[in-house]
């Protein structure tokens, strides 16, 4: 889930290593602060974050 600003880690990169992975789905964090999102500096950033992992961990194996 790499964030929409990050620098470091930009959704494009992650995106081609997406395809690689078979069944994989591919979930962008929209958020304003770039890497240091990662520091939960936006409430919404957190909320996309949980509803992201919800999600995952309601889909049946």
């Amino acid at each position: 889930m790499p964030i929409s600003t990050d620098k470091f880690f930009p959704p494009e990169d992650c995106a081609a290593e997406q395809e690689l992975i078979p069944g994989s789905d591919l979930r962008v964090i929209e958020d304003v602060h770039g890497h240091a999102s990662l520091f939960g500096l936006s409430p919404s950033y957190l909320e996309q974050v949980d509803d992201a992992l919800r999600k995952l961990l309601e889909t049946p194996a």
